[in-house]
């Protein structure tokens, strides 16, 4: 089973968790509901502040019997969590789980995409 992770920073306030969850839940439903995506599931994960932490997440997916995991860094832009923090929590969940494939995507704010949402927002 393939799974995709997104890995936010995470915050002290609830409202800002939730939204995380939100936006994975639908794109949960939207994997589940279209059969061309190549994922299975859809989670979430968070860094710092909140959980579920990343490590458990990985964890419990790995538990479940998920053989392939996809992190999502949803950051805006290439500081410590997404050079560091994520790496590391993926290399040390690939000594843990070997049978697991693990994969890290472009974070966020780097897809060239990102640039058309921003102008289809503001254009009203």
């Amino acid at each position: 089973m393939k799974t995709l992770i997104i890995a936010a920073h995470g915050s002290r306030q609830k409202a800002s968790a939730a939204e995380v969850a939100a936006l994975a839940k639908k794109l949960d439903n939207k994997v589940k509901t279209d059969d061309s995506h190549t994922i299975e599931q859809v989670v979430h994960a968070f860094l710092q502040f909140c959980d579920p932490s990343l490590e458990t997440v990985i964890q419990e997916l790995a538990d479940s019997g998920v053989d392939e995991m996809v992190i999502f860094p949803f950051f805006i832009s290439a500081g410590s969590h997404v050079q560091t923090d994520i790496p590391r929590a993926v290399e040390t969940a690939r000594h843990k789980h070997p049978h697991v494939r693990f994969y890290i995507t472009r974070h966020l704010g780097i897809l060239d995409a990102i640039e058309d949402l921003i102008l289809k927002e503001v254009a009203g």
